[in-house]
């Protein structure tokens, strides 16, 4: 039956697609959401089993006024959907010569840790949280949150200027080496550009707005783990009218000359639209669903993907509370490590991880005295050669052993559930091309008008949203795709006065929450 208004179908329950879900059926669109899974989240999801719970992909909350943002858009206040909880310390790094450093938000147990590891250093840092904040703000409020009309746009003397000014055109940890003379704080300083799948040494230096944004903004945590989110968006998407269809996976996107018609779904329902909103990682979009007859990825083969991860979901008899909520384990070969993962497509031989224990935080994520931890290993994404039922079990000994040195020799006894997650199951459970957890890389030409774009350039009514499309990849980027591709939605269907309206509002929700 008809509601008079336009038709939009959304294609996938990731944090994106929900989010812009909301947002088009607050600007009036009948909005209808299909999943193939049985509930929301896609990466941002959750795995329960005997009383612990575990989030299967994203672990911290950076950058909270985009969230912020995202429920002023839609006249919400986020403290109604979501409890944040500061994690401070941020996190403890441990390096194979057996030193180790906390980081903190609190500047003055900060300068300790570091005058500790580099006398001198911290006058250095201020200098490099000064930068930092340029970089933070200059993206936030000019890069990253908008939309490019091509690259001319993107090379326009304003535009440039302020590439410039966040050191896009530099390397991550060159940059970050100006500040820093001691290996370990330039590794502590770097390493965050993992959490968009890329290696510091070949990623843009403006991603030194990551080490700010920890330190200066601070690191969160929602109460019941990151699922909190996609749960929290899922809501104001029904209360906004959405209509959510899980357990419904899309066979394919529907076009007909340029246009989309809308979707066929695996049980051959065809569902009409006069827009179509793709959240499934654009590559496999662009593959699997889509007739390459009518438009097609360009420069496909020429793309450059993130890593992936080895994950162990483990839930312990016992509580360890040496552990930080956040803990960063280096191995022996910094550069070695990325280059092996990027470069040679293989496990390096002394692998670093990430080890994170939730329920330090939040004590609902595991059964009273016990422990439930997440480890997430970088290794490369699926490649010849690589097989996971080989490397998978080489990697698990590598781990136990280096937590067994750091301290914790029964932790592999005390193991009561374990699950494993290898880049063969990204690929699978999420449709992610090649397993790459994080989707398409973002070194330079990955960035801005160089990346796949969130309107297709041949099928106008179709778009995309997501880590693998403009702005790129992180939980906040993803919440700015959503806003900036119902942007476009609204430009093409001509509310150009709502685009203006939208894009006021958000500035100012961001204006106030800085």
């Amino acid at each position: 039956m008809s509601t008079g208004k336009r038709q939009a179908v959304v294609v996938g329950a990731g944090v994106g697609g929900l989010a812009a879900a909301a947002r088009l059926a607050h600007q009036g669109y009948d909005v209808q959401l299909f999943e193939k899974t049985d509930g929301p989240g896609g990466r941002c999801n959750r795995l329960q089993v005997d009383g612990f719970t575990w989030d299967i992909g994203p672990t911290i909350v950076l950058m909270p006024e985009v969230f912020q943002e995202t429920f002023a858009a839609l006249g919400r206040r986020l403290e109604d959907y979501l409890t944040l909880l500061r994690c401070d310390p941020n996190y403890r790094i441990h390096y194979r010569d057996g030193s180790a450093i906390t980081f903190t938000s609190e500047l003055c147990a900060m300068g300790r840790e570091l005058e500790r590891v580099e006398p001198g250093s911290y006058a250095r840092y201020l200098a490099f949280l000064a930068q930092g904040r340029i970089q933070y703000r200059t993206s936030l409020d000019h890069l990253v949150g908008r939309n490019y009309a091509g690259i001319s746009d993107y090379f326009a003397p304003s535009v440039l200027k302020r590439i410039f000014q966040v050191r896009a055109h530099r390397r991550m940890y060159a940059d970050v080496s100006r500040f820093f003379q001691d290996e370990r704080l330039r590794a502590a300083m770097t390493f965050q550009t993992m959490y968009l799948g890329v290696s510091p040494f070949a990623s843009p230096a403006v991603y030194g707005l990551l080490p700010f944004t920890e330190l200066g903004v601070g690191v969160w945590f929602p109460k019941g783990g990151l699922y909190a989110i996609p749960l929290a968006l899922e809501k104001v998407a029904r209360e906004e009218g959405v209509r959510l269809h899980y357990g419904t996976p899309v066979k394919r996107i529907l076009t007909e000359g340029a246009r989309a018609t809308g979707v066929e779904l695996e049980g051959g329902e065809v569902v009409r639209a006069d827009v179509v909103l793709c959240n499934a990682d654009l590559p496999y979009a662009y593959e699997k669903l889509l007739d390459p007859g009518v438009t097609r990825l360009k420069r496909a083969q020429k793309l450059r993907y993130t890593s992936s991860g080895y994950m162990l979901y483990l839930g312990l008899r016992r509580r360890y509370d040496g552990l930080q909520h956040h803990n960063v384990v280096f191995g022996r070969d910094y550069k070695g490590s990325f280059d092996d993962i990027f470069e040679r497509f293989r496990v390096p031989e002394d692998p670093s991880f990430y080890v994170n224990a939730p329920a330090h935080t939040d004590p609902s994520l595991a059964p009273p005295g016990k422990d439930a931890l997440y480890v997430l290993v970088p290794v490369p994404h699926q490649h010849p050669g690589l097989d996971w039922k080989v490397e998978g079990p080489k990697v698990r000994a590598k781990v136990f052993q280096r937590l067994a040195e750091l301290g914790y020799p029964e932790l592999e006894r005390d193991i009561e559930v374990e699950r494993v997650f290898t880049p063969d199951d990204w690929a699978t459970t999420f449709n992610l091309a090649r397993g790459s957890a994080f989707g398409l890389a973002q070194n330079f030409f990955q960035i801005g008008p160089f990346r796949p774009a969130n309107q297709d350039a041949r099928v106008r009514n179709l778009f995309f949203v997501g880590a693998s499309t403009q702005p790129g990849t992180g939980l906040p980027t993803v919440l700015i795709s959503a806003r900036l591709v119902v942007e476009r939605i609204l430009e093409w269907s001509g509310a150009a006065d709502v685009v203006q309206v939208s894009r006021g509002a958000g500035r100012a929700a961001i204006e106030e929450a800085a």
